[in-house]
């Protein structure tokens, strides 16, 4: 009978902790390198992302033009909102979400010319 107790008790214990254990979603991070094209221009950034600030810089690319831009933005999963600066132009945003995978980015860009064009920028 103490035999079928005590396996009886750990049963118990090993149910109870599995119950108990609840897996921790990873919210994912937006550092790293994105690339998008929009009306045959390509952005090219590289962001930092920490506690939900962002930092960044890049390029804004068209056929035989290249400007530097720098970026700045927030992030709480999955929203986020970025700024692109470059001097002599003017700034433009970013809004939109990022996927469950964390390796795309959806949105829309406004200013600078822009008018809720939509774009997707990749991780890579």
């Amino acid at each position: 009978m103490r035999r079928w107790s005590w396996l009886y008790v750990l049963s118990l214990f090993f149910l109870l902790s599995g119950l108990s254990c609840k897996k921790e979603e990873k919210t994912p991070g937006l550092s790293g390198r994105w690339t998008g094209v929009v009306q045959g221009i390509t952005i090219d950034v590289t962001l930092v992302e920490t506690k939900g600030t962002i930092t960044g810089s890049g390029s804004i690319q068209a056929p035989g033009v290249s400007i530097s831009v720098s970026v700045t933005g927030t992030y709480s999963f999955p929203n986020v909102s970025m700024t692109f600066r470059s001097t002599g132009y003017e700034d433009f945003t970013f809004s939109g979400t990022l996927s469950a995978d964390g390796n795309t980015l959806s949105g829309s860009l406004n200013g600078s010319g822009f008018n809720n064009v939509a774009i997707t920028l990749r991780r890579g």
